[in-house]
């Protein structure tokens, strides 16, 4: 009996051992599954196997990535392309032809590539080099994080500021004048670049040029401290250089006072630091811009357009300058950059903050502030009234920004020239005149 009752009880044990390992081999094999799915959807983004760089038409390429070749075509108008490669492998053949209006086709037959990421690059006339990340697993092919997607839900709840940080943006001194002398500095620059534009979007672009092209990135202030004078717009028009907040707010303001809707974004960029891979959960290292014009919205990054650059107390060019990532798309965005924050300023406002009225301001665009669920195209089809337009006072003359200092030069080197040619010809009738009194003395 009592063997009977051993035997049962054994096979009882190994059967609830056996349930007990089944079970957790199943939890495990499960767990497993989903880390490795949830390591999936992070490290191996989805495959696409076409790409428009951009949303300007005098401006972009749309690349095709066809079996074992990549099919290129688009437009640089004014800056047309000479040459088109991949940057870690050589190419078997490749064709180019560019048409005089700066249009292009292209065929590349790589060779098999070194490693599983790559560049297509594409070299301007210029010397202006624009490259685009691609991938390899069995074909090449652009990754797809999401994050262009995600970049552009961050833009629809965009942050409302405070009258302080508005002002602090403008100046180092919070001072009603001196608010008021930058403000109004900004107005009379804004309208020199673009006040006989009448398209929204050719102003934009005009704006996001000027701001590329006579800004300089400071490294020194980046490696040693950036204060909040190396940001301020007051000291980036004199000086003419800041780092990345500097160049969005100087841009932003420029914007604001043509009447042109901006938000300043801020967000993980790719860096020594930071690849691709790691992109999504990327410290904030960068801030950019983000337009809205005819309910469509535009990327804005000066910075990464720039190759001017102040280092060792040196201004210098690393090489021509790019329009990359003005008005670059969604997906080729999400290859370096990953927003995290939109906000809202109102610089033309900053002076509430000195009438004690220093309240935050929601959005303009919406009758109210919109709610986190709101939907993309919803809160876009809300937008309301033209933003309004800032001018400087009449006859107002630049004080930091010397936007006219060239113009100015040569209208004075001119009345100089005529003035020192009327000096010569005194000169020489005094010495005519002198000669012939000691003639007649003698």
């Amino acid at each position: 009996m009592n063997k009977a009752r051993n035997v049962i009880t054994e096979k009882f044990t190994a059967l609830f051992l056996a349930v007990i390992t089944l079970a957790l081999v199943s939890v495990n094999a499960s767990a497993a599954e989903s880390g490795d799915s949830s390591t999936d959807a992070v490290k191996k983004p989805e495959k696409c196997y076409e790409l428009v760089t951009g949303g300007n038409e005098e401006y972009y390429s749309k690349i095709t990535i066809n079996s074992r070749s990549v099919l290129i075509s688009g437009c640089y108008k004014n800056d047309p392309v000479t040459d088109i490669t991949l940057q870690n492998c050589g190419t078997v053949s490749s064709t180019l032809k560019v048409n005089p209006d700066g249009t292009f086709t292209s065929v590349l037959n790589p060779s098999e590539p070194i490693g599983s990421s790559d560049r297509i690059v594409i070299t301007l006339k210029s010397g202006a080099m624009l490259s685009y990340l691609i991938m390899y697993d069995d074909n090449r092919y652009f990754p797809d994080n999401k994050l262009g997607k995600q970049n552009l839900s961050v833009l629809e709840k965009a942050v409302p500021t405070s009258a302080k940080s508005w002002a602090g943006y403008v100046t180092d001194e919070l001072t009603e004048e001196g608010v008021k002398q930058t403000l109004d500095e900004v107005a009379y620059l804004a309208d020199y670049i673009a006040g006989d534009i009448k398209d929204d979007y050719k102003k934009l672009e005009a704006i996001a040029k000027w701001v590329s092209d006579n800004i300089y990135y400071d490294r020194d202030a980046r490696e040693n401290s950036v204060t909040q004078s190396e940001i301020c717009i007051k000291n980036v028009l004199k000086s003419r250089k800041t780092v990345c907040v500097g160049y969005s707010a100087l841009f932003s303001a420029l914007c604001e006072a043509q009447g042109l809707y901006v938000v300043n974004v801020k967000g993980t960029v790719t860096s020594d630091t930071v690849d691709y891979s790691d992109l999504a959960d990327g410290p904030v290292n960068h801030e950019w811009c983000a337009a809205l014009i005819d309910d469509r919205w535009i990327w804005v990054d000066c910075v990464w357009n720039s190759n001017l650059k102040f280092e060792n107390n040196e201004f210098i060019s690393l090489g021509a300058n790019t329009e990359m990532y003005f008005d670059i798309s969604p997906l080729a965005l999400s290859f370096d950059h990953c927003a995290y924050l939109a906000e809202k300023r109102y610089y033309f406002r900053a002076g509430e903050y000195f009438s004690q009225q220093d309240t935050t301001t929601p959005d303009s665009r919406n009758e109210s502030t919109p709610s986190a669920d709101t939907s993309v195209s919803a809160e876009i089809s809300a937008a309301s009234t033209k933003p309004p337009t800032y001018t400087a006072p009449e006859n107002y003359t630049p004080v930091t920004s010397y936007v006219h200092s060239n113009e100015e030069s040569d209208s004075a080197n001119g009345n100089l020239t005529w003035i020192a040619i009327l000096i010569l010809f005194v000169a020489i009738f005094i010495v005519f005149d002198v000669i012939s009194i000691k003639k007649l003395k003698k």
